[in-house]
């Protein structure tokens, strides 16, 4: 009987250290960790898409500004010659 007592016991102080270490590693509350969590991925993920989005944005505004200008440096501009007997 003292043997399934000291077992009991040691099984129970195990258990009681188990909950301490993951209450010390993850919080108190595994479902308001999980959705805390759930929550911080959400934003960060947010950020990171609006970042890219402002990136190809920027990135193909400042392309067309560069193929315009381009373009108006070949396109040669038509200059109209009078003679003095045309008119």
């Amino acid at each position: 009987m003292a043997e399934d007592y000291d077992s009991r016991l040691l099984e129970s102080a195990r258990v009681r250290k188990h909950r301490l270490d993951d209450s010390v590693l993850f919080g108190r509350n595994l479902q308001e960790r999980t959705y805390a969590t759930a929550t911080t991925r959400l934003m960060q993920s947010l950020l990171i898409a609006a970042l890219i989005a402002a990136i190809c944005v920027g990135f193909s505004f400042v392309q067309h500004l560069l193929s315009e200008q381009a373009a108006k440096q070949t396109v040669p501009t038509a200059s109209v010659s009078l003679s003095k007997g045309t008119l």
